[in-house]
């Protein structure tokens, strides 16, 4: 059992806490509160920081550990189809051991600028023991495609031999993702739906991430149909929808309760579809950024509508860091508008509720896990400016009641 004191302590659920105490006993948050107030046991290891904020450690909803060997390979702004193809290629030429050591780059990157819990896409499921034997908390989701209908038992077999060969873990827990409308068949998307529904597993997609896809998706043209053909991959039967992809799938009917990645490009109509499922969101920004894409985030309406938003990095080969600091930086940039407390729930509880973790990480609550940051208080008195000015210089950090930095 150990007791951790500071002079300031945001729950994230609830006000600050001024001179505080978090009692943690088994990894959990058994006392949050004042000081005075903590219970006080002379076996409990003491840890004091007398001129630091402690608040929820970060979530990053979203990116792609295997590629972080790809930090400067590619062109900022570079087509979106030509960028997908070279990932396909770098992928098919990685080995095992070089996956697992981008992995772990990855996360001490991640570890070192405050993130406690990742949601990683992932080939291969290798990421679930890299996190864990690093301390990262984390949900993975295995990344399924295939847009030929004939390959569909394929992907299922190897869904299945993913599964079988998993071992229960409190640390990291695994969900599934059919990678997008454009590369995933109708068929594999309402099956690995299914999957998820009868194992209660977390489903992440990406969706309407650009252009070139709602033109696929409406019209069954443009890049991604001749990279398709170019993969030997197209199925000649799928037709067109004349729609845009959140329609798609909601037609599909494997929209309810699942995470959306993305949805840049997005409507009224599919605003409104998307509050009716109960749909998280993931907003990468510097991805965004880093791909030149001109249109505004539709972020406000996605808030005005009781969304759920939560922020990812993306990956590596589309950003130049997985600094989760950085990402709430540019979004308080891009719109000023945007109050301090939603921000930083984007990047905590918002980020758990997207991943599934919101029973056990995102806030600062007893019961939950003990997942914490230490920020030297350099604004006293002004929390938010010393969150978004720290730009991840974290004094410490914590998952599950264990010191993971320094």
């Amino acid at each position: 059992m150990i007791r951790i004191n500071s002079k300031y302590i945001f729950p994230g659920a609830s006000d600050v806490i001024l001179n505080g105490s978090i009692l943690v006993k088994n990894g959990k948050i058994q006392f949050i509160g004042a000081a005075k107030e903590c219970p006080n046991k002379s076996y409990y290891r003491v840890f004091d920081y007398p001129n630091h904020l402690i608040i929820p450690g970060l979530v990053n909803s979203h990116t792609h550990l295997s590629l972080s060997k790809l930090k400067n390979v590619f062109k900022s702004g570079m087509n979106f189809p030509d960028w997908i193809n070279a990932i396909i290629l770098y992928n098919n030429n990685l080995e095992e051991k070089d996956e697992k050591e981008a992995i772990k780059d990855g996360i001490r990157e991640m570890i070192d600028t405050g993130t406690t819990t990742a949601g990683d896409i992932s080939r291969n499921g290798f990421s679930l023991g890299v996190m864990k034997k690093m301390g990262l908390r984390g949900m993975v989701f295995y990344e399924v495609t295939g847009f030929k209908r004939s390959m569909e038992e394929q992907h299922l077999n190897r869904i299945h031999k993913f599964q079988a060969k998993l071992e229960k873990n409190n640390l990291v827990e695994y969900g599934i993702s059919p990678h997008s409308p454009y590369s995933v068949s109708p068929q594999l998307i309402k099956t690995t739906f299914s999957i998820a529904k009868k194992n209660k597993l977390s489903l992440a997609i990406h969706i309407a991430e650009t252009k070139e896809e709602c033109k696929f998706i409406a019209e069954g043209k443009g890049p991604f149909r001749k990279l398709l053909q170019d993969l030997g991959k197209w199925e000649k039967e799928w037709e067109p929808k004349k729609m845009t992809p959140i329609k798609y799938l909601s037609d599909l009917g494997v929209l309810k309760g699942i995470t959306g990645i993305h949805l840049n490009y997005i409507n009224n109509d599919d605003l409104e579809i998307i509050q009716k499922n109960n749909l998280s969101v993931v907003y990468c920004p510097k991805s965004n950024q880093w791909f030149h894409r001109k249109d505004p985030y539709p972020l406000m309406k996605l808030l005005e509508k009781g969304i759920n938003v939560a922020i990812g990095t993306d990956s590596l080969a589309s950003n130049e860091n997985l600094n989760m600091f950085e990402e709430m930086i540019l979004i308080k940039k891009q719109f000023p508008q945007i109050k301090n407390e939603t921000l930083l729930q984007m990047a905590t509880i918002n980020g758990a509720k997207a991943l599934g973790l919101a029973n056990k990480t995102g806030s600062l609550e007893a019961g939950k896990e003990a997942d914490l940051i230490g920020l030297k208080m350099n604004n006293p008195g002004d929390i938010y400016k010393t969150i978004f000015e720290s730009k991840g210089n974290i004094v410490f950090s914590m998952v599950g009641g264990n010191f993971i930095l320094p």
